[in-house]
């Protein structure tokens, strides 16, 4: 399931102010098909104690949770004051898509896993996605950013390592 398919069923269970709001959206590290299973959402709602709303999505359902859920334990915590909103009009570029130019951009020998992360800059013209690719250690063996409008390709880390 992509991350876009995944955000029309998160916002479902949410008011209507508060699905434009997106903060952030990241995915559960993935096994060896580097494809997530299941996304984790927050939204700005100044309606609760954190002014946040997260909501996971895995197997096309949809549950509110704690920070804390296991399969998001290595995503650091997002703060609703320091984030802007992603603009989801401009959301051209999916996770599928983000994995298909990281893949194009970086030929990765070795990965076994992949986490994903869509934010907007503070001071950015685009929002991006961020993939960290894993072999068999916790410590990324790559980072690229991926423009969410344009699919701008960007290595964060020179340490991939070529087939």
């Amino acid at each position: 399931m992509t991350a876009l398919h995944a955000l029309k069923i998160a916002q479902r269970r949410l008011r209507p102010e508060v699905r434009d709001r997106l903060l952030s959206v990241a995915s559960a590290r993935t096994d060896a098909g580097l494809a997530p299973e299941a996304w984790r959402f927050v939204f700005y709602d100044r309606g609760t104690s954190e002014n946040c709303r997260i909501v996971t999505v895995a197997a096309k359902t949809s549950s509110e949770h704690p920070a804390t859920v296991e399969a998001f334990s290595s995503i650091r915590s997002d703060n609703a004051t320091q984030a802007k909103a992603i603009p989801q009009n401009k959301l051209l570029i999916d996770s599928n898509q983000a994995l298909e130019r990281a893949r194009g951009a970086a030929k990765l020998k070795g990965v076994r896993a992949a986490e994903y992360r869509l934010l907007h800059p503070l001071h950015g013209p685009e929002s991006f996605w961020e993939l960290q690719f894993f072999a068999d250690t916790n410590e990324p063996v790559a980072r690229l950013r991926v423009g969410a409008k344009t699919g701008t390709v960007e290595l964060i880390d020179h340490d991939a390592k070529e087939e």
